[in-house]
C-alpha cells in the first residue's frame, strides 16, 4: 500500500518588512517584486506576468484577467478573487488566506505548495489542473469542478464539496472522511482508494452497483 508523505506544505517566503508597491499598469510579461499590493488596477488583461515575494492584503480584483501567470512567494489575504481568469497559471509556495474566489477559473493551473484558508471558492474551476502538496482547509468547494485534473498529496481537511464534479480525477489517497458533502461527481475507478468515513461509505455503494436493503 501507497504511503502518503509526512512532508509538510512549504509556507511563502516572504521579508517581515516589505513597501508598498503601486501598480499603474499591468503588460505582458512584466515582473513585479517584493512589495505588498493594497489596490490593484480594474480591467486588466496580461499574459505571462510573474509576481514574487508579494503581500496582497484586501483587494478587490474587478475583472482581471492573468493567464499564464506565475506566482511565488505571494498571500492573499482578505481578496476578492470572484471570475478571475488564472488559467495556466502557476503557483509556488502561495496561500489564499480568507479570500473569495466564486468562479475563480484555474483551469490548467499548476499549484505546488499551496493552501486555502477559510475561502469561498464555490464553482470555482480546477480542470486539467495539477495539485501537489496542496490543503484546502476549511474551504467552501460546493459546484467546483476538478475534472482531469491530478491531485498529489491534496488534502480537502474540513471542506465543504458538495456536488464537486472529480470526473477523470484519481482520488486514490485522498482523505475525505472530513469533508462534508452528500454527493460528488467521480466514476468507479475515480474513487478506488479514496479514504472516506464510515458514514459515507453508504453514499458510495451505487457507484458501484450495489444496492441496500433495508428491512
Amino acid at each position: 500500500m501507497k504511503k502518503n508523505r509526512t512532508r509538510k506544505i512549504q509556507l511563502p517566503d516572504l521579508p517581515g518588512d516589505l513597501d508598498t508597491l503601486t501598480i499603474d499598469q499591468i503588460d505582458d510579461r512584466s515582473t513585479y517584486e517584493y512589495g505588498e499590493l493594497e489596490s490593484f488596477p480594474s480591467s486588466v488583461y496580461a499574459e505571462h506576468v510573474r509576481f514574487q515575494e508579494i503581500r496582497i492584503t484586501g483587494v478587490i480584483f474587478d475583472n482581471i484577467q492573468l493567464p499564464s501567470s506565475s506566482w511565488s512567494d505571494v498571500v492573499f489575504e482578505n481578496c476578492d478573487l470572484t471570475n478571475l481568469d488564472f488559467s495556466l497559471a502557476s503557483f509556488t509556495r502561495v496561500k489564499f488566506v480568507q479570500c473569495k474566489l466564486v468562479g475563480t477559473n484555474f483551469d490548467q493551473a499548476r499549484f505546488n505548495d499551496v493552501i486555502f484558508y477559510h475561502c469561498q471558492a464555490p464553482y470555482a474551476l480546477l480542470n486539467l489542473a495539477e495539485l501537489q502538496d496542496v490543503r484546502f482547509d476549511q474551504c467552501i468547494l460546493k459546484g467546483a469542478n476538478f475534472i482531469d485534473s491530478s491531485l498529489k498529496y491534496t488534502d480537502f481537511t474540513t471542506s465543504v464539496i458538495e456536488d464537486v464534479q472529480f470526473t477523470g480525477t484519481s482520488l486514490r489517497n485522498i482523505d475525505l472522511s472530513h469533508c462534508d458533502f452528500t454527493f460528488i461527481h467521480a466514476e468507479e475507478n475515480d474513487l478506488r482508494g479514496t479514504i472516506i468515513s464510515p458514514e459515507q461509505a453508504a453514499g458510495f455503494i451505487e457507484v458501484f452497483g450495489l444496492r441496500v436493503k433495508y428491512d
